[in-house]
Protein backbone atom coordinates (compact mmCIF):
# COMPACT_ATOMS: atom_id res chain seq x y z
CA UNK A 1 0.00 0.00 0.00
CA UNK A 2 1.57 3.26 -1.11
CA UNK A 3 -1.31 5.60 -0.38
CA UNK A 4 -0.96 7.49 2.88
CA UNK A 5 -3.96 7.52 5.20
CA UNK A 6 -5.59 10.77 6.30
CA UNK A 7 -6.77 11.68 9.78
CA UNK A 8 -10.27 12.92 10.51
CA UNK A 9 -8.82 16.40 10.92
CA UNK A 10 -7.30 16.29 7.42
CA UNK A 11 -10.55 15.01 5.90
CA UNK A 12 -12.49 17.67 7.78
CA UNK A 13 -10.29 20.30 6.18
CA UNK A 14 -10.87 18.83 2.70
CA UNK A 15 -14.64 18.73 3.20
CA UNK A 16 -14.90 22.00 5.17
CA UNK A 17 -16.43 20.17 8.15
CA UNK A 18 -15.61 19.72 11.82
CA UNK A 19 -13.52 16.62 12.66
CA UNK A 20 -16.32 15.28 14.89
CA UNK A 21 -18.74 15.45 11.94
CA UNK A 22 -16.30 13.40 9.88
CA UNK A 23 -15.96 10.81 12.65
CA UNK A 24 -19.73 10.61 13.12
CA UNK A 25 -20.32 10.15 9.38
CA UNK A 26 -17.67 7.42 9.24
CA UNK A 27 -19.16 5.52 12.18
CA UNK A 28 -22.60 5.71 10.60
CA UNK A 29 -21.24 4.28 7.35
CA UNK A 30 -21.81 7.46 5.37
CA UNK A 31 -18.13 8.15 4.76
CA UNK A 32 -15.61 5.49 3.72
CA UNK A 33 -12.98 4.81 6.35
CA UNK A 34 -10.46 2.32 7.69
CA UNK A 35 -11.03 1.28 11.30
CA UNK A 36 -7.57 0.56 12.63
CA UNK A 37 -8.69 -0.09 16.18
CA UNK A 38 -11.97 -0.13 18.00
CA UNK A 39 -12.16 0.17 21.75
CA UNK A 40 -15.00 0.62 24.20
CA UNK A 41 -14.70 4.38 24.38
CA UNK A 42 -12.22 5.28 21.66
CA UNK A 43 -11.49 4.20 18.13
CA UNK A 44 -8.89 5.00 15.55
CA UNK A 45 -10.21 5.93 12.12
CA UNK A 46 -8.19 6.75 9.02
CA UNK A 47 -9.26 7.63 5.50
CA UNK A 48 -7.85 6.89 2.04
CA UNK A 49 -7.56 10.09 0.00
CA UNK A 50 -8.71 8.29 -3.15
CA UNK A 51 -11.91 7.11 -1.43
CA UNK A 52 -12.65 10.59 -0.10
CA UNK A 53 -12.09 12.09 -3.56
CA UNK A 54 -14.40 9.44 -5.08
CA UNK A 55 -16.98 10.23 -2.38
CA UNK A 56 -16.88 13.91 -3.36
CA UNK A 57 -17.08 13.14 -7.07
CA UNK A 58 -20.05 10.79 -6.64
CA UNK A 59 -21.97 13.54 -4.90
CA UNK A 60 -21.00 16.28 -7.30
CA UNK A 61 -23.95 18.02 -8.96
CA UNK A 62 -21.97 18.34 -12.20
CA UNK A 63 -21.15 14.62 -12.24
CA UNK A 64 -24.83 13.71 -11.76
CA UNK A 65 -25.96 16.10 -14.49
CA UNK A 66 -23.38 14.76 -16.97
CA UNK A 67 -24.34 11.13 -16.29
CA UNK A 68 -27.97 11.82 -17.25
CA UNK A 69 -26.99 12.92 -20.78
Amino acid sequence: MTEALLTSEEVAELLALKPQTVRDAAWRGRLPCVRLWQGKKKSLLRFRRSEIEAFILERSVLAKRDSKN
